[in-house]
């Protein structure tokens, strides 16, 4: 727990978000209701759990929305399964069609790490499924400007310090 305070604190001292003053953030941890994951957030920014377990985080200088939902998932779940199941979401939910190759897999501290970035409904998305211990965590950000460099970090931040629970 020490050294990953102590990661933490570092990072934050070096983490910024430009557009908004060019100040340090001060991310804050938050845990669900389900306590299925701890995720950090600027804490600046506006978060609000509903009843079925979504999270939203919202900025409303920038009007960038972070929001977070956890389901359990079965044994042998990889890649191509969680990329299919997301892409079944997001075709019926969207109406937009999305390629299996239009999807990156990396290889982290998680088992499965995918993300995806596609225009809809004149909004930006940017969409990532991450599986560990049966549990997907998905985490959408979505804008109606382009998606900044300084949102990429921001959001990558969060999922480096994501930790999902058993």
């Amino acid at each position: 727990m020490i050294k990953r305070t102590f990661l933490l604190l570092s990072l934050v001292l070096n983490f910024s978000i430009s557009g908004q003053n060019d100040d340090k953030k001060i991310m804050t941890s938050f845990i669900p209701k389900s306590a299925a994951y701890d995720i950090y957030y600027p804490k600046n920014f506006l978060l609000k759990e509903d009843d079925d377990g979504i999270v939203t985080i919202s900025d409303t200088t920038s009007r960038l929305n972070i929001t977070v939902s956890s389901h359990p998932v079965d044994k042998g779940m990889d890649d191509k399964k969680l990329i299919g199941q997301l892409n079944e979401f997001i075709r019926n939910y969207y109406k937009k069609e999305i390629k299996e190759e239009d999807w990156n897999s990396y290889k982290t501290k998680f088992e499965i790490l995918v993300e995806l970035k596609f225009h809809a409904d004149q909004t930006n998305w940017i969409w990532y499924g991450i599986v560990d211990k049966q549990r997907l965590v998905t985490i959408s950000m979505n804008k109606p400007a382009v998606i900044g460099e300084e949102e990429v970090n921001l959001i990558r931040f969060m999922i480096n310090n994501l930790i999902i629970k058993g």
